[in-house]
């Protein structure tokens, strides 16, 4: 039952007495209320409608005032339910109830007295019909076209308190269940809108706010809040009153005050039980508030129209804001967007992607703009199931709707908002798929200006746009884009290419004659009558077809058995006359039938047929409409050969001949190819004639199987032994449950046997010299079986396999690594076994220079643990504790039979600290130990393997506290000039960032100036510099330097060869840190009599060998007397070092500064 809640000063006795009560027991008042007058009850009855009662209330009422009886089963008095579209000319029961609620409201009554007035409604749905649906939609904020449409139908189940779900009563709809409503509802006044202006033009300005708590014993519905205005303020100015929910986004359409300063806001939404919801009543201003500035106006919530018994104390008034008619607020103009289609268009079922309306929204000069939301009134005749991938898009991007339960409403909101500039525009387009709806229409309007919620981002009020121009309209809706006409079902017609031309048997049932695909869109079709043409190469006379069914994808039939007839030398046809009805989407049908025993072997079938006039009566099953399928010209099938039984034999040359381990269990000595591609049917093998060669000792081959696939064919007693022979000889396999090769298709068939452990030294090989006997596998008829004569490959039985062990050529080179590095790759082995499969168990692992002298030595505090890796995985690990570990194998390793397999030996270091045991440039070499450290099983012998391969000599890896990386980077200019001139740039970076950082001593320059004459005269450099800095930009100069000059030549330059550069003092760069150089020469170009030719061409140099010392390290003078000291470096072990530390190396293996020297930069004119 519904009931409003109010509170007010003028009190009406018998009125506000019925209604508070909720109208529930009004009988006892009929003797009291049986003298009033009918002006009386009239009077009463406008003000409830005033106060916003609902139907059922209204009804009630007028039924206790006037004697009758009320109704009190929580519906309205009429608990009509309507399920069906109506309109002008539409007929039945819903019309009669239809305009029995019409007429139970006098502002929507059909006629006051004749025809259609209350008590004299039809079935009819006539002219006067539709003008009383006009005046319920125009009162309810619907779009007042006439038609009860899904919204205007769920406006009167909602007034009616009906639905579709299944009933506790008598009624039953189409849903699963009744929900069980709730009983009380509370409100409440939350914390209110700060008081503020309301600014003339600004839409959803915040008034009041009220909460609703839905009682926990079921859900409560809201049909409506009840608003009214108040304080010292005009009505008009509010151009309309919405209802906001807890997202901003509005429910239902914008409400006009009404004489009694009231509205009704909102459409019907439900409180959750045990839950609260808290809404805003919002309003949107006149555009020109310029008589009212000053006034005071609130929108005090008065009532809500549930049927939930309402408490709590009303009214709930919110923020008073003062009208203001002088504050420029924002605008934003719209006009039709680019993208919009500008027209009506025909669109077929399929279509995707299409844009149905666009709106192109300017920002004014006062202030930028916030788009926060839009909303899409689908006012076309398809269903929201119609349509799918709707989006909305702002300048391409995408966003989701969210769809009305009555699927008219389409709701985009844009996150925190799409931010526009003064005077910029954004297009917002509406876009989707047309997936069903054949004869409906497609129109996506704006129905209000307030659809699109858009607020100033320096006043933050919401701004009301204007539009003009094609599509926008002073009344509803705002923006009325073109309709799209979803056109009738298609029906296409295509080859099928999931079925291939293949062989068909003679006089066989069911043999496939051609397939074809039928692309439905739209509707269902169906078609009475198909025609088809079969073409034959051997004369139709001879080869008509009988049994010839049409089947669909699912193997049922659809169409037939019918015959072919006769209508030409090489020509049939075949007619169906079912008809038949082709589903949604694309389906593949195929033709089968049985070929006449007479065409003979080769002949063709080649089914055509033209949709356009070969189907006829095709009928759209949902519009009625008859529709020509496509296309207009002929669609032709696949080719089928009419084939015997036909299958050649032969043997593979895969397995090759090789060497076998004896004792090797289904070992797999020959692979027999049976080839039935040219054949007809199937055929069927139940046994196979197998010619065995052998040195001697047949017997020692035993379970001799065939295999198709991992299936064995002969099994138990039909497993061979061939231990009788005592020649080669043809050797009978009888199959258990036959051989079958399909059609058209090759199937390889294995023969393994066991092999003896006693087996070594003989040699074996299995082949075929005869043809077994093959029959079609429906036909029975003997097929024709050719045999590629061969003896077979010759397998050679060995005592055991063998193992080899080698460096990989993926092995890294010598190099440099940052001590306390882990999984260093120091070496790869590359394992190889012959003649069987060898799983690997052990592998011998060697630190080389394991506490030697000089500069190739290691201690075994620099190695924390060396492991083997399988790819990715971890398969062994080796702990030194003299010079060879062995690793047992954690994780199986296979070495393939007559195949290689890599592992990978990777290092985790020690750390070099006063605390750490690391030596500062130790060289790790972990190499394979040599003969019997690499040892596994043979995977055919089960005997031990144990490898005889020599020790491998990997280059291994040099470990520093910290180390230098070269770079070399672009210089200004490579056009020789006289002057200074940048010969040279790069950078060198201090890695690893936990390090010490690096020092350097010394680099050297190589120069090279082009060959002078007299005729293209000299070119010489002198005052050779080089300069440091600590950005790439080459504007911080290093400290500790002048400018950053960290060398400067002091005699003369070797302008053809190699310049050592000793720094003026130790260059330290930071760990992590890159520091920046410049090579900076005095050129000097003296001309020749000729035109002026020549170059100047750079480099760093480095070193090709790590420096002879005595221990692993040097002075930066003893490094610096080496022959091979191009770059005298630091890794700075504990501290940074001084020049007489022993500290110090070369820059052999320096990343980036091979022993080549860096690439060359040539400086030229």
């Amino acid at each position: 039952m519904s009931k409003i809640s109010k509170t007010t000063s003028v009190i009406v006795g018998l009125t506000t007495a019925v209604w508070l009560s909720g109208a529930v027991a009004l009988t006892p008042m009929v003797a009291g209320a049986a003298s009033l007058t009918q002006t009386q009850v009239d009077a009463i009855i406008s003000l409830l409608r005033s106060f916003g009662a609902d139907s059922a209330t209204i009804s009630n009422v007028q039924s206790a005032l006037t004697g009758g009886s009320s109704s009190s089963s929580g519906s309205s008095a009429t608990g009509y339910t309507f399920t069906k579209l109506l309109k002008l000319g539409s007929t039945g029961t819903e019309v009669l109830n239809l305009q029995k609620v019409l007429n139970s409201d006098p502002a929507t009554q059909i006629a006051t007295s004749g025809a259609g007035s209350p008590g004299h409604e039809s079935t009819y749905f006539g002219s006067k019909t539709k003008a009383a649906v006009i005046k319920f939609q125009q009162k309810y904020g619907l779009k007042a076209d006439g038609v009860v449409g899904s919204a205007t139908r769920a406006k009167l189940n909602a007034l009616s308190g009906t639905g579709t779900g299944t009933g506790t009563g008598t009624g039953t709809g189409t849903g699963t269940g009744a929900t069980v409503p709730g009983t009380g509802l509370a409100v409440s006044s939350p914390t209110q809108p700060q008081a503020s202006l309301a600014v003339q033009s600004a839409s959803r300005v915040p008034f009041t706010k009220v909460t609703l708590t839905a009682s926990n014993d079921g859900d409560v519905v809201v049909n409506g809040i009840q608003v009214e205005r108040t304080g010292l303020a005009n009505d008009a100015v509010f151009s309309g009153v919405v209802l906001l929910d807890e997202n901003g986004m509005q429910l239902g359409i914008a409400k006009t005050l009404g004489s009694n300063h009231q509205a009704v806001v909102g459409e019907p939404f439900t409180v959750k039980a045990g839950q609260s919801r808290t809404l805003t009543i919002a309003g949107n201003m006149a555009s020109d508030l310029s008589s009212y500035a000053g006034q005071v106006a609130y929108l005090s919530v008065v009532g809500v129209n549930t049927s939930a018994t309402v408490s709590g104390s009303l009214p709930i008034t919110g923020a008073g804001h003062t009208i203001n008619a002088s504050l420029a607020i924002g605008t934003v103009t719209a006009i039709r967007g680019p993208l919009d289609p500008g027209a009506t268009a025909t669109k077929e079922v399929g279509t995707t992607g299409y844009t149905f309306a666009s709106v192109k929204f300017t920002a004014g000069s006062a202030e930028k703009i916030r788009i926060k939301s839009i909303r899409w009134n689908q006012s076309g005749s398809a269903a929201s199931s119609d349509l799918a991938n709707v989006k909305t898009y702002v300048d391409g991007t995408a966003y989701d709707t969210t769809v009305s339960s009555d699927g008219k409403y389409y709701t985009s909101t844009f996150g925190s908002g799409i931010v526009v500039d003064k005077g910029n525009s954004v297009e917002v387009y509406v876009k989707g798929d047309i997936v069903g709806g054949s004869g409906r229409t497609i129109d996506f309007d704006i129905y209000k200006t307030t659809d699109v919620y858009i607020t100033g981002e320096t006043y933050q009020y919401g701004i009301t746009p204007t539009g003009s121009g094609a599509g926008f309209t002073s009344t509803t809706p705002w923006y009325n884009a073109n309709a799209v006409t979803v056109s009738s079902g298609n029906l296409t017609v295509s080859k099928a290419t999931s079925v291939a031309s293949q062989n068909i048997a003679i006089a066989l049932a069911d043999q496939p004659l051609g397939a074809f695909d039928v692309d439905v869109k739209g509707e269902p079709i169906s078609v009475a009558s198909m025609v088809f043409t079969v073409s034959s190469t051997t004369g139709s006379g001879y080869g008509l077809l009988t049994n010839v069914s049409l089947f669909d994808e699912n193997g049922a039939v659809v169409a037939g058995p019918v015959d072919g007839v006769y209508t030409g030398q090489t020509t049939q046809t075949v007619t169906f006359t079912d008809t038949v009805t082709f589903p949604i989407g694309k389906h593949t049908y195929t033709l089968k039938g049985k070929v006449a025993s007479t065409i003979g072997t080769d002949g063709t079938y080649q089914v055509s047929f033209t949709p356009s006039s070969a189907w006829t009566t095709v009928t759209g099953q949902t519009t009625g409409n008859p529709i020509t399928p496509s296309p207009s010209s002929p669609v032709t099938l696949q080719t089928m050969t009419v084939k015997a039984a036909v299958v050649n034999v032969s043997v593979s040359a895969s397995p090759s001949a090789q060497n076998v381990v004896a004792g090797v269990q289904n070992y797999v000595f020959t692979n027999y190819v049976f080839d039935a591609t040219n054949s007809g049917e199937d055929v069927r093998f139940n046994s196979l004639g197998l010619y065995y060669t052998f040195s001697s000792n047949p017997e020692y081959l035993t379970n001799c199987q065939l295999y198709d696939g991992s299936t064995a064919l002969n099994t138990g007693s039909n497993a061979v032994n061939p231990s009788s022979l005592t020649s080669p000889a043809t050797v009978t396999f009888t199959l258990d449950s036959g051989l079958v090769v399909p059609k058209g298709t090759t199937k390889t068939i294995a023969l393994q046997c066991n092999i003896s452990s006693s087996a070594a030294g003989q040699t074996y090989k299995w082949g075929i010299n005869a043809a077994p006997t093959g029959t079609g596998l429906t036909s029975g008829s003997s097929a024709a079986v050719t045999v590629a004569a061969s003896g077979g490959q010759l397998m050679t039985v060995t005592s055991a396999g063998s193992l080899a062990v080698a460096a990989d050529s993926s092995t890294p080179s010598y190099g440099i690594v940052a001590a306390g590095s882990t999984g260093v790759t120091v070496g790869v082995l590359k394992f190889t076994a012959t003649n069987e499969a060898v799983n690997l168990t052990k592998v011998g692992l060697k630190l080389t220079y394991l506490n030697t002298n000089g500069t190739a030595s290691t201690s075994l505090g620099d190695l924390v643990k060396a492991t083997l890796w399988d790819g990715s995985t971890q398969v062994g690990q080796a702990v030194f504790t003299a010079t060879t570990s062995t690793s047992t194998l954690t994780t199986a390793v296979t070495v393939p039979k007559d195949g290689s397999k890599t592992l990978t030996i990777k290092a985790d270091l020690a750390n070099i600290s006063t605390s750490d045991p690391g030596q500062e440039g130790a060289l790790i070499v972990i190499d394979y130990a040599g003969a019997g450290q690499a040892v596994g099983t043979g995977v055919s012998s089960g005997s031990q393997v144990t490898s005889t391969s020599a020790a491998t000599s990997f280059a291994g890896m040099r470990m520093f506290k910290s180390y230098p990386v070269f770079t070399k980077l672009s210089v200004p200019s490579t056009t020789l000039v006289s002057g200074d001139m940048d010969l040279y740039r790069f950078s060198v970076s201090a890695n690893p960032a936990t390090g010490n950082g690096i020092g350097l001593y010394q680099l050297t320059v190589n120069i090279a100036t082009s060959t002078g004459s007299a005729v293209a005269g000299t070119t010489t450099v002198t005052n050779l510099r080089i300069y440091a800095y600590t950005d790439s930009s080459f504007s911080s100069p290093v400290s500790g330097f002048t400018n950053g000059l960290v060398y400067q030549a002091s005699g003369g330059l070797n302008s053809s060869g190699d310049n050592d550069a000793q720094l003026s003092s130790i260059l330290q760069i930071p760990a992590g840190q890159t520091y920046y150089f410049r090579v900076v020469g005095q050129v000097t170009l003296t001309s020749g009599s000729g035109t002026f030719s020549g170059s100047v061409t750079t480099k760093i140099n480095g070193d090709s060998a790590y420096p002879s010392l005595a221990g692993l390290m040097g002075t930066a003078a003893t490094v610096k007397a080496d022959s091979n000291n191009n770059l005298v470096w630091s890794p700075n072990a504990t501290t940074t070092s001084l020049a007489t530390h022993v500290d110090w190396t070369n820059g052999y293996g320096v990343s980036g500064l091979p022993a080549t020297g860096m690439d060359t930069v040539t400086i030229s004119k």
